[in-house]
């Protein structure tokens, strides 16, 4: 029962769609009583019976392979392979594998008739594997089952059978390809459309990128992706010099930034496309791992701004393909266009900024005693509106507001604003209509519609005592009163016509004093306990540019 002559040796299987078919063929002949092996179109047996015990050694012994070797060969030059006998009741089956009407491979199946058992080679196959004769006879009666007419039968229904499977086959991979190509197309859709959806909220870039790296990175089947930008502020804002990555980057992080720095360095027409892996590559220093990786430039004005990578592949198609880098290839161009947008709305940014800081310095510069006042009533405000939970971007409108809030002080006569006494009646309320002028100027301006609030009303008292409608507590808005708070503190704490500034504990005191009736006691206790270090820095450089005696007395 050990078997003594091992067979030929037999190559795998190969690992095509191919095999798949093979697979099936196998499944149903056994299903038939019929052990079949598997040969390539030179007649080369590439795969053998799997079945177990002694039918499977019995079959897979050398001699029995040898006949089936040599048979294959011979039947693998024939344009049609008919049925033959090996030996006395045992006959080999052959069946075609066909593929777009080209010959790929041969299955070729065994029949054994009661006969078979008892001629010369099934003996001989028994002997030389070391198999005891009855024993053996025994196991292969259950498949010894045919005869020459059932033979002829089952090879007509295996042909069709295995033509019927390959054209099910081909089928399934048409309808696999369409369905491959329906996801891809998409996944494109799905990932534009979100991109161009993002695009509108142009004052967050690094969120807007990061969308666009996630969204690739769970795409793509790429092991890591990642996105280097040029360190230009003028051209790229915050993100200068930002390296952005998902997944799991390969080597030193340091080696991949250095890498993609030097990539920075090239024509964006140089380094669009896949870098390949081999020595002789020109680009091998920039790559920052083994094997093919996706480069792709993200351009601005004609100029290289950012460069994307994507590396390790995986998945059924190892390869970097034209669906990898069209796709690419697309976010990138919706990144340059963000990017150029994000600029233009940066440019008119900085530029209405700077307007207003003119705005700003040319009400102050009215105002001798004032200079500097706006621009730190913005900060303490906007300070204040954050330690009190808002927003940044809220907080951000509210600096704006403070900047702003004094404009209306343009159409106070300079002989009021600058009187170095007690005000009489008149001039105190000429002073009062500076916040209904400041209104009245910036209403039109649709940019500064949510700020008007804080400059018509920062005058406005919490015992409603204050001007111009004498409103109260809650019916103040929340940025008049924030607005309230910062500039009597600077006012405070700075030198005016009709006396000096107070001490920073005596402003601090009043403050407190005065909470719930001038001020929101709950904002004036937020207040209090703010840290002015940077207020006092402000002070400071506003004393170096304009003098001391025209900004604060003592900040502290």
């Amino acid at each position: 029962m050990n078997p003594t002559s091992p067979s030929p040796t037999i190559p795998p299987p190969p690992t095509r769609a191919s095999s798949a078919l093979f697979d099936a063929a196998r499944d149903r002949c056994r299903a038939q009583s019929l052990a079949v092996w598997r040969a390539d179109t030179a007649g080369t047996l590439v795969a053998e019976p799997d079945e177990p015990g002694l039918a499977g050694l019995w079959l897979r012994s050398g001699t029995i392979t040898s006949l089936i070797s040599t048979a294959a060969r011979e039947l693998a030059g024939q344009a049609a392979p008919q049925l033959r006998e090996l030996f006395p009741g045992c006959w080999l089956v052959p069946i075609i594998h066909e593929a777009r009407r080209r010959r790929t491979a041969l299955t070729l199946a065994v029949a054994l008739s009661p006969a078979a058992l008892d001629a010369q080679t099934f003996r001989d196959a028994c002997a030389a594997s070391g198999l005891d004769l009855h024993a053996t006879r025994l196991t292969m009666r259950k498949v010894a089952v045919f005869d020459a007419a059932g033979v002829q039968r089952a090879a007509s229904a295996l042909q069709w059978m295995v033509n019927d499977l390959a054209a099910l086959t081909e089928h399934t991979d048409v309808v696999q390809g369409f369905t491959n190509e329906l996801t891809q197309s998409y996944e494109t859709i799905d990932l534009l459309y979100a991109l161009g959806r993002s695009m509108l909220d142009l004052n967050n870039p690094e969120r807007f990128i990061a969308l666009v790296c996630d969204r690739l990175h769970e795409t793509l089947p790429f092991g890591y992706l990642a996105c280097q930008f040029v360190n230009e502020p003028k051209l790229v804002g915050q993100l200068a010099g930002r390296l952005l990555s998902r997944g799991t980057l390969p080597n030193d992080p340091n080696q991949i930034t250095s890498a993609m720095s030097r990539l920075l360095t090239r024509p964006a027409g140089e380094i669009r496309g896949f870098l390949a892996a081999d020595a002789n590559d020109a680009h091998a220093q920039d790559r920052p791992t083994e094997g093919r990786i996706l480069v792709q430039p993200v351009t601005l004005d004609g100029k290289l701004a950012a460069v994307i990578i994507c590396g390790n592949k995986h998945g059924e198609d190892p390869q970097v393909n034209s669906y990898d880098m069209q796709l690419i290839e697309a976010a990138s161009g919706y990144t340059g266009a963000f990017l150029e947008n994000a600029r233009l709305v940066r440019n008119q940014q900085a530029m209405f900024m700077g307007t207003l800081q003119a705005l700003t310095a040319a009400i102050d510069a009215k105002d001798r005693y004032t200079c500097g006042h706006s621009e730190r009533v913005a900060h303490l405000a906007s300070r204040l509106a954050l330690a009190s939970g808002h927003t940044p971007e809220q907080a951000e409108r509210i600096h704006i507001s403070g900047l702003v809030h004094d404009v209306g002080k343009i159409g106070v006569p300079e002989a009021v604003l600058c009187k170095p006494g007690r005000l009489t009646d008149d001039e105190f309320a000429l002073i009062k209509l500076h916040p209904e002028i400041g209104h009245r100027i910036l209403k039109d301006i649709p940019m500064l519609e949510d700020v008007l609030p804080a400059v018509l009303h920062h005058h406005e008292r919490y015992d409603g005592r204050g001007y111009p409608h004498g409103l109260s507590g809650q019916a103040i808005p929340l940025a008049a009163r924030i607005m309230c708070l910062a500039d009597t503190f600077d006012a405070m704490s700075s030198n005016r016509a009709y006396r000096p500034a107070m001490p920073r504990a005596k402003v601090l005191e009043e403050i407190a004093r005065c909470a719930g009736t001038q001020f929101d006691p709950d904002l004036a206790r937020v207040f209090v306990a703010m840290d002015f270090s940077t207020y006092d820095a402000m002070v400071a450089q506003h004393a170096q540019q304009y003098g001391p005696q025209r900004v604060v007395l003592a900040a502290a």
